[in-house]
């Protein structure tokens, strides 16, 4: 995500809860990535995304293992990148029904009368 908060990409469409990387996946930037990012990009993403040449992940502390002091910094450096969560504390704060959707999802009309609604 860019420094001004830009929202490049987003998905629509799954009702219920779904893994994130599961929804990224199905994400025209996951897609599309060569057409979008180009060779000289890439994104960052936490643990729980696909390693990919063109998305870097926080390193995994091996079972029973440690990270060497190399994963450890990497990992500080991506950790403090945090521009997501501002960009989507502010979207909340623009839009207070994205915090919390009390009505169930349980079909397709459903969500799309969420979507409509949000």
């Amino acid at each position: 995500m860019p420094h001004n908060l830009l929202i490049a990409d987003y998905g629509l469409g799954l009702p219920g809860s779904v893994h994130d990387a599961y929804a990224f996946q199905l994400t025209w930037t996951a897609k599309d990535h060569e057409e979008l990012l180009g060779d000289e990009h890439w994104i960052w993403a936490d643990s729980g995304y696909p390693l990919e040449t063109w998305c870097v992940v926080l390193f995994k502390k091996p079972k029973g293992g440690h990270l060497t002091q190399d994963q450890k910094t990497f990992n500080y450096h991506l950790s403090s990148s945090v521009c997501v969560e501002h960009a989507f504390a502010a979207l909340k704060g623009c839009f207070q029904s994205l915090w919390e959707l009390f009505h169930p999802v349980q079909d397709e009309q459903d969500l799309q009368y969420l979507i409509f609604w949000v």
